[in-house]
């Protein structure tokens, strides 16, 4: 038998769903190779987590355990915004090889043959794929498959055209022209844009993008797989004993997002946005609401949108514990809700807010209500950001149907 051949694989995460579709791609592509005679050598890099201050370093510890228990690694990092930050701030002033070596002592290789990652774009992610081009890059999208790009919509502010200045525009190229001379005599790092050589998406054009490059259907049976390994997160008798709480009630899971957190309204506006639109939906009798937060939700808007809606029902329960915190919400529903023969307990709604309701939909045939619509959301979203969610709504709607 001839000698494996090493390849070594840079797999890189920005959150727990995240780490969840890159982990079932690498097992995915793994298989495509099997007959390819190749041993594998993994590294894990997590950063970009974009939390509240105080939850980054418990964020990055879960998806840490999250990695060791599904996986073998040659190494775990974690790139704190500090790191990034001092890796940003020396651009200017350093060659791409002192650059490029701060990433590998960080990553722990110099070297990879393939680099997983969600997206091409932001600073941390040209980082990686700019210090790692040679390798073959290799796109997994966000969520869990779903291809984003820097335009896409509900994602950014709506952008006013510059004014043209001739002083200003003089200034810019030259400006131009003396970063360019730096470049060329290696006296600063410029990351440029790198193409990914192959996607593999479970979904990849349904928020109406097409993938620019090579694309594969990542088979959601991986995703299901994944998710049914990291089950053992959630201690059994937790899972127990939530079920006993809802039996026989109707259910009302709301998936919160960090819109406040991330600057599309304010913390107050957000848990006012919440309220009012659980007031529009048919709340039966007896209700129970179950609160999942998203993993960059801040825990104390989290606490007070529980108090602010508690009047509404007869009962809120809170996922706030670490492990369900930060946990991919698809682990604790197919532990909690559905049947050995995969049908759903309890009469059940789900509110989203973001792509999750895209895995709900393809995962496990739960639809979701999505949005808050065109009533809540131009009273509450600032309104560089208003028209661009509604769409992003929108895209989701007609996702959702699709599938």
């Amino acid at each position: 038998m001839s000698n494996q051949q090493l390849v070594k694989r840079v797999i890189t995460c920005q959150g727990s769903i995240q780490f969840v579709t890159a982990l079932s791609v690498v097992n995915y592509r793994q298989k495509e190779q099997k007959n390819f005679n190749q041993e594998y050598e993994d590294y894990l890099v997590i950063y970009d987590l974009y939390t509240p201050p105080g939850q980054i370093e418990e964020f990055a510890n879960f998806i840490k355990k999250m990695a060791q228990l599904v996986h073998e690694w040659k190494a775990i990092s974690y790139i704190n915004p500090t790191q990034i930050d001092a890796i940003s701030n020396q651009l200017a002033t350093s060659s791409p090889r002192k650059i490029y070596s701060i990433v590998h002592q960080l990553v722990g290789t110099d070297s990879a043959d393939e680099i997983y990652l969600c997206r091409n774009w932001q600073f941390g992610h040209q980082l990686l794929i700019n210090t790692y081009k040679s390798a073959e890059k290799i796109c997994y999208g966000d969520s869990v498959g779903i291809y984003f790009s820097s335009n896409a919509k509900g994602l950014f502010a709506a952008s006013t055209p510059p004014k043209l200045n001739f002083g200003s525009y003089i200034k810019k190229q030259i400006k131009t022209a003396i970063s360019k001379i730096k470049e060329k005599l290696q006296l600063k790092t410029v990351l440029k844009n790198v193409e990914f050589d192959i996607g593999y998406f479970s979904l990849p054009d349904i928020m109406g993008e097409l993938p620019p490059m090579k694309t594969i259907i990542l088979d959601k049976l991986e995703l299901l797989n994944t998710f049914d390994r990291l089950a053992g997160l959630i201690d059994v008798d937790y899972i127990l004993q939530l079920q006993e709480k809802i039996d026989h009630r109707p259910v009302l899971i709301l998936l919160t997002s960090n819109f406040s957190e991330a600057e599309r309204m304010s913390f107050e506006d957000e848990i006012n946005a919440y309220r009012q639109f659980l007031i529009s939906q048919k709340i039966e009798p007896n209700t129970i609401l179950i609160i999942k937060p998203h993993p960059r939700d801040g825990n104390i808007k989290i606490q007070k949108l529980k108090s602010t809606v508690a009047d509404l029902f007869s009962n809120i329960l809170v996922l706030s514990e670490p492990h369900l915190f930060f946990l991919p919400f698809e682990i604790l529903f197919a532990q909690v809700f559905l049947q050995s023969d995969m049908s759903v307990r309890n009469r059940i709604g789900v509110l989203t807010f973001s792509s999750a309701c895209l895995s709900l939909k393809l995962l496990f045939n739960v639809p979701c209500i999505v949005g808050f619509g065109e009533e809540v959301t131009p009273q509450f979203f600032y309104e560089n950001y208003a028209d661009g969610r509604l769409e992003h709504e929108q895209y989701l709607k007609i996702a959702i149907d699709k599938i």
